[in-house]
């Protein structure tokens, strides 16, 4: 009973550190290669969208049952509490990006729809996802499939931060309390801004 008691306490008192601020600001900026994506609804995700606004690239992928929906719902959140602090041009764009384009092509372009109106979602060529993977020192693995034909997807769930030049300036990794998360990125911006001038 005593084991019972002091593992109870134990769980309570390591609940609170679950949701915080896990972001990395990268010692030198990444520079990012040559893609293209599209997602069936007229958007378009390339290297020149990246330029003149901050983005948000999340890897993933549609039937994910956990880390997908929910980081999904901490950006949403993230985005709403950046609303509170930076002018409406330097709140985030938001993009998930699946890496199982087999299974996904035909519905990307509505998921991220589902977390915010204003978030976007692609898939593409392989190659293009790959090279986006190796750049943001992200990572995913399909499995191999089953007598059924189904398979599973293994992949990081860290989160990229691109500044308006296209390079690669940090990493989120969930779960992150929003609105620290939030004031994480604000001030990323302004170093961003105080580098530039």
């Amino acid at each position: 009973m005593k084991q019972l008691v002091a593992f109870l306490l134990w769980m309570i008192a390591a609940a609170p550190v679950t949701a915080q601020v896990q972001g990395v600001k990268l010692d030198e900026p990444v520079e990012l290669p040559a893609f293209a994506f599209e997602n069936g609804i007229g958007e378009t995700f390339n290297a020149g969208t990246l330029q003149d606004q901050w983005t948000i690239v999340m890897f993933g992928f549609l039937s994910c049952p956990d880390v997908c929906p929910f980081t999904m719902g901490n950006l949403e959140a993230t985005i709403a509490e950046m609303g509170l602090r930076v002018r409406p041009d330097n709140v985030p764009k938001v993009v998930f990006l699946s890496v199982d384009p087999d299974r996904d092509a035909e519905l990307i372009g509505t998921y991220a729809k589902f977390f915010h109106p204003d978030f976007q979602s692609f898939t593409g060529d392989r190659t293009d996802i790959d090279a986006l993977i190796e750049a943001t020192d992200s990572f995913y693995r399909l499995m191999a499939p089953d007598e059924d034909g189904y398979y599973e997807v293994q992949h990081s769930s860290s989160v990229s931060v691109i500044a308006p030049d296209g390079t690669l300036r940090a990493k989120l990794q969930p779960p992150f309390d929003p609105g620290l998360t939030a004031e994480f990125l604000t001030q990323l911006q302004i170093q961003y801004r105080r580098e530039a001038s």
